[in-house]
């Protein structure tokens, strides 16, 4: 009887023990992996790549848009010159001097001034005047621009001087008062010029105020 209960309490003892072993985890089993993050969304970064890529296609038409004139435009731009402002016409009087204001007159390049001028004349007056139909040792300078050299009636000239054909305007008058036995060989003239460019235009300036120009 003893024994029985022995045997009983054993196997009992025995059974405990092996349920509790099944509790334990067994010490050589591996630990589970950790769980893997989980990967973004596919659609919102294709979405996301999509906006990115349209920002970049709006930056570079804007840059596009703001690029400067192509090479051609600017050359052309370039080359348009402002036009230049057309000098002043002169008022001729139609013998070779133009009048510029304040009684002076271009000649040759210069401007004559006629008071300066009256001065020069002193150099010719014992041989001329500027009265018409006057004449002396020379003929009358009145009218003289626009005539004809050797044309003054009653005046007897040298056939150098009557047959030359020169018409006087201010810029044959300006070449022969530098020299005039240069200018029309031949000439009874015996006035050895006036060598100075600006008194030779003065001069002119004035005979043209005084009786030069014939009315």
């Amino acid at each position: 009887m003893k024994t029985t209960h022995l045997f009983v309490a054993l196997m009992a003892s025995t059974a405990l023990a092996a349920c509790g072993d099944n509790n334990q985890p067994a010490a050589d089993q591996p630990a589970p992996p950790p769980a893997a993050a989980p990967e973004p969304d596919e659609a919102a970064a294709q979405t996301e790549a999509d906006e990115d890529a349209a920002d970049a296609e709006e930056t570079v038409e804007d840059a596009a848009d703001e690029t400067p004139d192509s090479p051609s435009e600017t050359e052309a731009a370039a080359g348009e010159e402002p036009e230049a402002e057309e000098p002043a016409a002169s008022e001729t009087n139609g013998n070779g001097a133009g009048a510029v204001g304040d009684g002076e007159f271009l000649v040759a390049g210069l401007t004559g001034n006629p008071q300066a001028g009256r001065r020069v004349f002193v150099q010719c007056q014992t041989c001329h005047v500027m009265d018409e139909g006057v004449n002396r040792t020379g003929p009358s300078l009145y009218g003289i621009f626009g005539r004809t050299a050797g044309t003054v009636e009653g005046f007897r000239y040298s056939a150098a001087n009557r047959d030359s054909g020169v018409v006087w305007d201010a810029e044959v008058m300006f070449e022969y008062l530098e020299n005039p036995r240069r200018f029309m060989p031949g000439t009874n003239m015996v006035f050895p010029g006036i060598r100075n460019e600006q008194q030779r235009a003065d001069l002119i300036a004035w005979m043209k105020e005084n009786g030069g120009v014939a009315e």
